[in-house]
């Protein structure tokens, strides 16, 4: 699917020794959940690419039936919880993130996004593009850096 300038493939992973790979490694995606993964579960994953180039990548697990989230409420169509997610470091600021977003939102039309975060930079990037975001109301989970974030 292409959205914008981003086309949306999805990468199955493949096994690699005693682990799996999804993606090949790459100084352009440092995050380090893209590295192998020592078993497949129920995620699924996504390359965008630009003028053949990869410049987003994305992990994720699609719920398509009736959910209930202690943060979020009811979901009777489901939910898509993104993982993981980065762009490229050669593509960042130049909408590729925002068009990812879209191209997901197409593909998957019925649930609702949802996005877990990790450090302030990838809070910068939800906050930019008006996702709302869920802070823990727990005391236990006072200052950690995981927050919830949907898409409005």
């Amino acid at each position: 699917m292409v959205v914008g300038s981003v086309e949306l493939v999805e990468v199955s992973p493949r096994e690699v020794g005693v682990y799996w790979q999804v993606f090949a490694p790459s100084a352009e995606f440092p995050a380090p959940w893209w590295e192998e993964e020592h078993r497949v579960d129920d995620g699924r994953w996504l390359s965008g690419r630009r003028a053949g180039v990869e410049v987003v990548r994305c992990k994720f697990i699609l719920d398509e039936g009736p959910l209930s989230h202690p943060l979020l409420g009811s979901m009777p169509d489901g939910q898509l919880d993104i993982l993981a997610f980065e762009v490229a470091l050669s593509a960042r600021r130049q909408g590729v993130g925002r068009a990812t977003t879209l191209a997901i939102r197409e593909m998957y039309p019925t649930p609702r996004l949802t996005a877990l975060n990790d450090n302030a930079t990838s809070r910068h990037f939800w906050d930019g593009i008006g996702w709302v975001r869920h802070q823990p109301s727990n005391p236990l989970f006072a200052g950690v850096e995981r927050v919830t974030y949907s898409e409005v």
